[in-house]
């Protein structure tokens, strides 16, 4: 992956997962699980909740794990580990999708509001009791769900968190 998706994006997965595809999105904040954690790690933190959906549009049958071990959020400017309530979210556990299915999770997570303006979500759930590879994808509160690599960017009249990333990572690069 050279660039981190969007909240809102799809991906798809390759070689041996082909046909599945994963989509983060759906992005509310202070949407506050009904079933919150057992204990109040989440004192003085905001709340927010995300989408994760997972697609078949393979011939054949995938069986999905999607529990708080294979999701992280990161939050802020430096990217500090938000708390992911996993009494509260709706994970995927063991859920054999079909072709032409979808199954979704809903996962909810709390941070400093300030911190809330910079958003990483990484998903490298199971497949067929197999890891898969990690993907990243990034927003905010205040910046809506993308549609396309350039609606938010044209939608907002300035850079999307996804831009400045691609830069970041572009900057970054060293000729080998």
């Amino acid at each position: 992956m050279l660039h981190p998706n969007v909240i809102g994006d799809w991906q798809e997965y390759d070689e041996a997962f082909t046909g599945l595809r994963v989509r983060v999105h759906g992005l509310m904040k202070g949407n506050i699980p009904s079933a919150r954690g057992r204990d109040d790690k989440a004192k003085g933190l905001t709340y927010f909740s995300v989408q994760i959906t997972v697609e078949n549009r393979a011939e054949e049958y995938f069986d999905l794990r999607l529990s708080n071990r294979e999701a992280q959020v990161r939050a802020g400017k430096d990217g500090h580990s938000a708390f992911l309530d996993e009494y509260g979210s709706a994970w995927i556990e063991n859920f054999r999708v079909y072709p032409l299915r979808r199954a979704t999770a809903t996962l909810y997570a709390a941070a400093p509001a300030s911190h809330l303006k910079t958003l990483d979500i990484q998903i490298a759930m199971r497949v067929d009791d197999e890891r898969t590879a990690p993907y990243v994808w990034v927003g905010s509160d205040g910046v809506p769900e993308s549609t396309g690599r350039n609606t938010v960017k044209m939608a907002r009249g300035k850079e999307s968190i996804a831009d400045e990333a691609s830069k970041f990572l572009e900057e970054g690069k060293t000729d080998v």
